[in-house]
């Protein structure tokens, strides 16, 4: 092992998130604080455990329509990138708020089993996060976690952020994503992009924030409201 390898190795557990912070779609949560050489994080024993991921999202998207003003879109191809290198399960949903200024949420049913969301117009979050068994996440704190991030979304507490630096080394631009809870527990995601796709991005300018506004609500929310959709999971 070379002196470099060795001295990562010896680091990892006090700074994991310097092999991890310019990971599209990383935040906070399910961060581990493990050696990189542990053989588990190589192997993923019984991925069927997340299953119930897909039945818990069904769930959240059928309130989600049943309680908003937002339109589905159902379809495979709605979010190529989003779909990019995964093996699908079924067909991607997208809801879209009927207010402009609030953000729309897409979702990909990977054959994993899992999901990938996108949040608002950049932010992509996975679930599981990673599914290694270094990792040992479980479907229950997926599920917690997703709604956590789904709920936060809808309730307009997302901000992004498109960044080009008037100097950059590598040439390149930062897209940034933050969401939070009211008990303060807070999600974020910082990745490079190119500098050209940055301003592709930021419609020519520097720098671009999106503060997300909350989703309207029905005038009457839950069963048998306007626009109320059949259960799919009934």
């Amino acid at each position: 092992m070379s002196w470099m390898n060795k001295l990562k190795v010896r680091l990892w557990p006090r700074f994991t998130y310097l092999d991890r912070r310019e990971t599209p779609g990383w935040s906070a949560y399910g961060r581990v604080d493990n050696s990189p050489t542990d053989p588990a994080y190589g192997r993923m024993t019984n991925p069927e455990r997340f299953r119930p991921l897909h039945t818990a999202m069904l769930a959240i998207i059928y309130r989600l329509e049943s309680d908003f003003e937002v339109e589905r879109a159902e379809g495979f191809g709605l979010d190529e990138k989003l779909e990019r290198g995964l093996d699908l399960a079924r067909a991607d949903v997208i809801l879209t708020p009927r207010d402009a200024d609030a953000p729309p949420i897409a979702v990909v049913f990977t054959a994993f089993p899992g999901l990938r969301l996108r949040l608002g117009r950049w932010y992509i979050e996975p679930f599981p996060n990673c599914g290694c068994d270094a990792c040992d996440e479980s479907a229950e704190s997926e599920i917690e976690r997703l709604r956590e991030m789904v709920d936060d979304t809808v309730a307009g507490r997302l901000r992004e952020a498109v960044e080009i630096p008037l100097i950059s080394s590598m040439d390149s631009g930062w897209v940034e994503a933050s969401s939070w809870s009211p008990d303060g527990r807070r999600a974020r995601s910082r990745s490079r992009v190119g500098r050209r796709r940055a301003f592709e991005m930021s419609g020519g300018r520097r720098r671009l924030a999106l503060n997300w506004k909350p989703w309207p609500r029905r005038q009457s929310a839950g069963r048998g409201g306007p626009g109320c959709r059949s259960n799919p999971l009934s």
